[in-house]
């Protein structure tokens, strides 16, 4: 009996992975911090650091799941939510596999809402790219914009990391509708996580950081003659997102109305522009912007190794030249581009920043040289840090994205020893 006790307890051992994963896809930060500190204790050399990387982003095992299933969420507004997932017909652990989010219309309809059904609706649009597709549902008028819907989005997405082989820089979004306009107000949040997006029948009402749309491809599809969405008013947005930069193909169907189906109708086209748009963990150049009337802490304040740390009005800003149409000034606002082992940084309305540091993005073996508006804060080696490691990792879950460490300054600061 003790033997097989034993063996039960290293099965479910097995089964709940090493300590690392487990802090990583534990979700109650009390719980959490308790797991921390022994990891700690363990990664306490340059080479330790080196180690923990690789098991981050190396292979996992995964739970035994169900092709299809409707899951439940308890939502900061106290509303429960549902989220459904339906894996592609060839889904196997040993691939990892791209997400799709489909974000539903009609956010009126009584609870449950229409997740589950639009996502078998709009699946086979995506089938030949062998896509999970996860479709978040509202109700009663909530829109997806809300802090409730953020939160579920942002908990369906954890699930699908930690229960499938994902690849992450493969997880696009896309909605119709009122999950149209919902793709655009999720993304200027969310944009850390998506490699392009798909609005279709729907307009970005409400956003107030078309700054964060230009680090996304967009392709929107919409109607000529489409009744809710008014053409005259989607022109104006898109020809103001094209001047602004935002990367944005709009496919203007002159005699279709207000059609969801556009998305299956014209799925070789959004096919081919997802597959051309995965995303790219650490691109040479970053803006983001927050709103914090709207938005604070993570993931609203990262885009990719870039992070406001704390707005605020600071002594060293920035000048910024391009706010005028749809950019709305006066916004805490961050522009980063890298060069070798030199990071350059401009802010406005930031006192402090934060380069998260990857040797996928900078050689860690020779000196960082980080400049803040013109003066040179940071200036050194960059040493690997245990804590930096997991709590990053447990913030992402995303193994395409592991920092070594963080590069925390204050904009105000004096400038670094011999910068």
């Amino acid at each position: 009996m003790r033997i097989l006790a034993a063996l039960g307890i290293l099965v479910a051992t097995a089964r709940a992975g090493p300590a690392e994963l487990a802090y990583v896809n534990e979700p109650d930060a009390a719980k959490a911090e308790k797991l921390l500190a022994p990891l700690l204790a363990k990664y306490k050399t340059p080479a330790a650091c080196a180690g923990l990387v690789k098991l981050l982003r190396g292979k996992r095992t995964y739970p035994r799941s169900k092709d299809r299933e409707t899951l439940e969420f308890k939502c900061p507004d106290g509303k429960t939510r549902q989220f459904t997932y339906i894996l592609p017909s060839k889904y196997g652990h040993g691939k990892p596999a791209g997400v799709l989010f489909w974000l539903h219309g009609a956010i009126r309809q009584p609870a449950p809402g229409g997740g589950a059904g639009e996502a078998q609706m709009f699946r086979p649009a995506v089938e030949d790219l062998g896509l999970i597709v996860v479709g978040p549902s509202t109700y009663d008028g909530v829109e997806w914009g809300d802090p409730a819907c953020r939160a579920l989005v942002m908990h369906a997405l954890d699930h699908v990391k930690t229960h499938f082989n994902v690849d992450e820089n493969r997880v696009w979004i896309a909605g119709d509708s009122d999950g149209g306009r919902g793709t655009y107000a999720i993304t200027e949040t969310f944009a850390h996580y998506f490699g392009a997006a798909v609005p279709v029948i729907g307009a970005p009402g409400g956003v107030t950081r078309f700054l964060n749309f230009r680090n996304v491809p967009w392709l929107a599809i919409n109607g000529g003659k489409d009744s809710i969405f008014k053409i005259e008013h989607v022109r104006e947005a898109v020809d103001g997102m094209k001047a602004a930069g935002i990367p944005l193909e709009w496919k203007l169907i002159e005699d279709g109305a207000h059609d969801p189906r556009f998305f299956l109708t014209y799925k070789d086209e959004v096919q081919a522009f997802l597959k051309k748009h995965p995303r790219e963990p650490y691109p040479k150049a970053v803006e983001w912007c927050v709103d914090p009337s709207r938005e604070t802490g993570f993931p609203g304040n990262t885009f990719r190794w870039i992070r406001i740390e704390e707005a605020g009005e600071s002594e060293s800003n920035a000048d910024f030249d391009d706010e005028s149409g749809i950019l709305r000034g006066g916004l805490p606002r961050v522009h980063a581009t890298r060069d070798g082992n030199s990071v350059t940084v401009k802010t406005r309305g930031v006192k402090r920043v934060t380069v998260l540091a990857s040797d996928q993005m900078l050689d860690l073996r020779k000196e960082v040289t980080v400049s803040v508006n013109g003066r040179v804060l940071f200036k050194s080696m960059v040493e690997p840090d245990a804590r930096a490691i997991l709590e990053e990792a447990r913030l992402m879950k995303d193994r395409a994205l592991v920092f070594s460490s963080r590069i925390t300054l204050d904009v105000d600061a004096a400038p670094a020893e011999g910068g």
